[in-house]
């Protein structure tokens, strides 16, 4: 579990309503750093809405695309920078065995299981919270709720340091058998006007990526991304990356990558503007990076600040490799009844 203290001497938090969606008031909550750092959340999702960052110009740069209305999250994009739960990626075939007993799950997305189904967390209200540095929401995900085993009580605490930094820390326990791997699904883009992130450069601690079929699902076979577009394990421009991916049908990434051995102290991944020097370094003790970036997306969703388009964006989701209940060796994502499992995933920013 990533430690939670700081300094709370110029820590500034405040909760507001945000708006409402179907009757039910959907608040933020925020918390600013002797920096001038500032992390705002939504209750809608446990949301990561904004992360602004002071600029050289003497004003704040948010670094998330997000929009200006819960509908806007709920029925256009269910996803963008939403908790996801009970298991991030999918499932092939919406299907798993735990101690010999078959279970099955939502079909919400072709033949399998995405992010957890039709009731996954991006689609709760969150009980919030803001206490000290931390911004901490729960939920109890019952069996009735997401068809998942067992009755989960879940708790999210998103905390911001003075050192610049976000921790997520995802904590569950449950009364049955069940699974957990859960991650954010933040979309990034440091630049400050419209510009997509074919300017940015990318480092990944992987030397392979999952072989995935024709559903996204990995197959259990791993790519080696040597003398690939896909090779980020030194800062790579990502516009060369996705220039070179043109000829596939995904036009970009969607990938997973698995991260190699690694100190927990040194990053897993990085994101970087070199035209502004913004940058976002991830560290987890995770096994794979999720990313994605925006392939496809067009001028139909409206986000604040952001024109929608192919590349606008790009997800790095740290996270156990998806399908890993199908296939042990990408990681053990079980929980049991008594256990308290937690990840945690810290971003550290640059400006």
């Amino acid at each position: 579990m990533a430690e939670r203290s700081g300094d709370m001497a110029a820590m500034i938090a405040n909760t507001k309503v945000f708006d409402q969606y179907k009757g039910e008031d959907i608040y933020e909550y925020s918390l600013t750093n002797k920096n001038g750092v500032t992390l705002s959340t939504l209750s809608w999702g446990a949301n990561w809405y904004e992360l602004l960052v002071p600029t050289k110009a003497g004003k704040k740069q948010n670094l998330l695309l997000n929009f200006p209305h819960t509908a806007d999250y709920a029925e256009k994009n269910p996803y963008l920078c939403m908790s996801i739960g009970r298991t991030a990626g999918r499932i092939g075939g919406a299907s798993f065995t735990i101690n010999g007993k078959t279970y099955n799950v939502d079909v919400n997305e072709s033949d399998y299981n995405l992010h957890g189904g039709f009731h996954g967390f991006n689609f709760y209200t969150w009980n919030g919270k803001i206490q000290d540095n931390h911004i901490i929401f729960n939920k109890k995900v019952t069996n009735e709720l997401d068809n998942f085993p067992g009755n989960m009580d879940v708790t999210i605490t998103y905390t911001l340091t003075d050192d610049d930094e976000v921790i997520i820390d995802y904590a569950a326990e449950t009364d049955a058998d069940s699974l957990f791997n859960p991650t954010n699904h933040a979309y990034w883009n440091l630049n400050a006007g419209d510009d997509p992130v074919t300017n940015h450069e990318l480092y990944i601690h992987s030397s392979h990526r999952a072989a995935l079929n024709s559903n996204k699902i990995p197959t259990g076979e791993l790519a080696p991304v040597l003398n690939t577009p896909y090779d980020f394990s030194k800062n790579a421009p990502l516009g060369k990356a996705i220039a070179a991916l043109q000829s596939i049908p995904e036009k970009g990434l969607d990938d997973v990558f698995i991260i190699d051995d690694h100190d927990p102290a040194k990053p897993v991944a990085e994101l970087r503007n070199p035209d502004n020097g913004i940058s976002v370094t991830i560290f987890s003790e995770r096994n794979a990076i999720v990313s994605y970036t925006a392939n496809g997306w067009d001028d139909s969703q409206k986000f604040i600040d952001k024109t929608g388009q192919p590349q606008v964006a790009i997800a790095l989701e740290s996270q156990t490799a998806p399908n890993a209940v199908s296939d042990l060796k990408f990681g053990d994502i079980s929980i049991e009844p008594g256990e308290i499992k937690h990840y945690y995933t810290k971003y550290k920013f640059g400006y």
